[in-house]
């Protein structure tokens, strides 16, 4: 028995009757419903809520997030083991919503790219322009599956690490033999540059749809982790050519003002974090790293009596303040500015990495402030970047990532401490904590995980 193709086959036939009911029209076959006409794929692809959900247990793990004392009772096991980098992060009634929700989209986009082009009913263009948007789908939810259950992608060494199972067919029983970092890595990048070869549209109607620099915005980000910087920046430029609207923080009224999800210029293709995620605390010393002047603090952070179980200090505010779908951790302008900062700083160009860190500065302090840095030398501006990073992406979780690929350079690797109800745990730099587990339970039933 295989857990997760089992698992897909009883709730996939409920998902097209229940989700897609609106706008999938199916036909029965036997005891079975079956995707026939293009619309069918369409709805199926526009299944927001089965699609978009894109894990977060690394939330709790990363640098960011700070557990107050009197908090630490009131947290689940599950937030607790991650919180300490525990080796088990779930029991055995658990599930992992994570590698579930993740999975999920990867089984509803090789429904997609098995199915659609023969599909009918539907015009060649249609059939194609769902099928390039099934690769980027399948794309973004393999480089949130390495980056959590896999090691760190290393550009000095083969990748070999095993890390979680390809599976680019929707069949119901398989093979969940993982395939290693360096595997994944190359399939992610063949499917950005499918979803290119097959003219992925360059203005959807909405951010939850792929597009033309949605593909760019992820291999920027995805050589950004590979390290290979020269081909994110290239990307990051096409980016910005297409899409660079930042929102202007001094423009709005308060917090309650900003943007809803879908309609969020910065966003240029919107995946979304769990929402069990929401509302953890805030680390005191991200906290302090907010000047006065940084409207950031007040607009991305709220205070701890705003979520449930409630704490002293902040949490991350903006779901709170705006009515959207989800917190997104999907690609955006301010992520590309800051990754062509990086890339100019590495590559020892100071002064153009200074100047796209204080594009995105200029928009996010009070007016008649002074927001605008300077640095003497790249690794100044790399510091200065590194730091920006950790206040715009505040409460999303990236800060893990940013640690996972920082660890491999020695002036940038750190061991973290944390305590937690009364004992000390240590977090050193690319050690087996920097992997999620596997569910056991997964591994019992398809022991080939284990591998």
């Amino acid at each position: 028995m295989k857990f997760l193709k089992s698992t897909l086959y009883i709730f996939l036939p409920v998902l097209l009757l229940n989700s897609c009911r609106d706008y999938v029209e199916v036909e029965p076959v036997g005891n079975n419903r079956v995707l026939k006409y293009t619309s069918d794929y369409r709805g199926l692809a526009n299944n927001y809520n089965n699609i978009t959900a894109s894990g977060g247990i690394y939330l709790l793990a990363n640098a960011d997030v700070e557990f107050p004392t009197t908090y630490q009772s009131s947290v689940s096991t599950i937030w607790g083991n991650s919180y300490t980098w525990k080796e088990t992060i779930y029991d055995v009634s658990q599930g992992d919503s994570d590698w579930i929700n993740l999975y999920k989209a990867v089984y509803y986009s090789n429904v997609i790219l098995d199915g659609v082009m023969s599909s009918e009913k539907g015009t060649e263009a249609e059939k194609k322009e769902i099928y390039a948007e099934a690769f980027v789908h399948r794309a973004f939810a393999y480089l949130q599956l390495v980056n959590t259950y896999g090691p760190q992608f290393d550009p000095a060494s083969d990748n070999s690490e095993k890390a979680v199972p390809l599976l680019l067919k929707p069949l119901l029983y398989s093979s969940l033999e993982r395939n290693t970092v360096g595997e994944v890595y190359d399939q992610i990048i063949s499917d950005l540059k499918n979803a290119l070869a097959n003219d992925i549209q360059d203005n959807p109607n909405f951010n939850v749809l792929p597009s033309k620099r949605a593909v760019y915005a992820l291999l920027a980000r995805t050589y950004l982790l590979m390290g290979q910087y020269d081909l994110s920046l290239e990307n990051a430029q096409k980016v910005l050519a297409m899409q660079n609207t930042l929102i202007d923080l001094k423009g709005l009224a308060s917090a309650y003002s900003y943007p809803v999800l879908i309609q969020n210029q910065e966003v240029i293709f919107s995946k979304t974090l769990l929402l069990t995620y929401n509302g953890a605390p805030l680390a005191q010393d991200l906290l302090n790293s907010y000047s006065v002047d940084d409207l950031r603090y007040n607009y991305y952070t709220a205070a701890g009596t705003s979520f449930y179980p409630s704490y002293t200090g902040r949490g991350f505010g903006i779901y709170t303040y705006s009515y959207t779908n989800g917190i997104n951790i999907g690609v955006s302008v301010p992520e590309m500015y800051l990754i062509l900062a990086e890339c100019y700083a590495r590559a020892g160009n100071t002064q153009s990495a200074i100047d796209n860190l204080n594009i995105l500065r200029a928009k996010r302090y009070k007016t008649g402030t002074v927001y605008a840095v300077s640095a003497s030398t790249s690794k100044e501006a790399l510091d200065l970047v590194l730091l920006e990073r950790q206040k715009e992406f505040i409460g999303r979780g990236f800060r893990w990532f940013d640690q996972r690929r920082l660890n491999l350079d020695p002036l940038y690797q750190k061991t973290y401490t944390r305590v937690f109800k009364g004992e000390t745990y240590t977090l050193e730099p690319n050690s087996d904590g920097y992997v999620f587990p596997i569910h056991q339970n997964y591994i019992d039933l398809n022991p080939e995980l284990g591998n």
